[in-house]
């Protein structure tokens, strides 16, 4: 009866020298496992190579700086292109020349002669010196894109070419167009009613659709619209044909007196001068002649009244 042992304990060896080949089966089956991910890993990793800043699935690829150029002049459906004047690139061009050549003459008048090679070098330079200021002047003739616009090219930059490399952020005038002979020309007149005209008048399709910001912000526009324009010319041609009649009406009722008409050409004569040298931005010599033709007109009916 002593070599018995209680059946709890038989049970209980029972169970863990049954259990004892799972274990050790589940532990095989689990490193078998994570020896399997890991060498699929592995290869993968070796067989698509990943690039630097770039994400790859199956319907992306890296795009290299050609095809962003490419897409960026050809794909992108530009009306009118932008250009960036780097104003400041183009200072520091010209005064290093021109350091240059202060250099070049210093030494060519210390030794009171020049060699062939600094005749050459010295033509070089100058001629370098010339094209840089006349490039200059160009660009800075250019049309200047401000507000809004001027942004959006900046942020259109940013998105196709956006990297640390780049710098196109500048000063506000910075970026230009050419100009467009469609456009109407414009003068004080016009540029007082783009002022003070309601914006749905004053703007035209081509100037809401680049100036977003400033229509909605009640900036006036850059363009002369259409209505604008003919508001300008009635307003000219009704203006021109009331600094004759009415003069004439006020010398002539209700009576006709010397000093009134005198007074009253005078008056007459300097507004004339005045709005046309002002609102219509004529030359000196054009304000000159038409003041002088009005004066005529005016005198001669004083002449024929009195």
């Amino acid at each position: 009866m002593s070599s018995l042992r209680p059946p709890s304990l038989i049970g209980q060896e029972g169970r863990s020298l049954s259990s004892a080949p799972a274990n050790l089966h589940l532990r095989l089956v689990y490193h078998l496992v994570a020896l399997c991910l890991s060498h699929t890993r592995q290869v993968m990793e070796t067989s698509i190579p990943l690039h630097h800043g770039s994400y790859h699935d199956g319907n992306s690829s890296a795009e290299n700086y050609g095809e962003k150029l490419f897409r960026f002049t050809f794909d992108e459906g530009r009306q009118e292109p932008r250009f960036l004047i780097f104003r400041g690139l183009q200072l520091m061009n010209v005064f290093k020349l021109q350091n240059d050549l202060a250099k070049m003459k210093h030494h060519i008048m210390t030794a009171k002669a020049a060699t062939p090679e600094q005749t050459q070098t010295l033509t070089q330079v100058l001629h370098n010196y010339t094209n840089a200021i006349r490039d200059y002047e160009y660009l800075t003739r250019l049309t200047p894109i401000t507000g809004s616009q001027a942004r959006r090219g900046r942020f259109d930059l940013e998105r196709v070419f956006g990297d640390d490399e780049y710098q196109f952020i500048d000063e506000p005038t910075a970026y230009r167009r050419f100009d467009d002979p469609s456009l109407l020309p414009s003068d004080g007149l016009r540029d007082a009613l783009k002022r003070h005209l309601p914006r749905s008048v004053a703007y035209t399709k081509h100037d809401i659709r680049n100036r977003t910001d400033e229509y909605f912000s009640g900036e006036p526009p850059e363009q002369v619209s259409p209505f604008v324009d003919k508001l300008a010319r009635f307003l000219v041609a009704f203006l021109g044909g009331a600094m004759l009649v009415v003069p004439m009406v006020m010398m002539r009722l209700p009576e006709v007196t010397v000093v009134k008409s005198l007074v009253t050409v005078s008056i007459s004569v300097l507004l004339f001068a005045g709005a046309l040298s002002v609102f219509f931005r004529a030359s000196n010599t054009e304000t000159m002649v038409a003041t002088a033709t009005y004066a005529a007109v005016l005198v001669v009916f004083v002449g024929v009244s009195g």
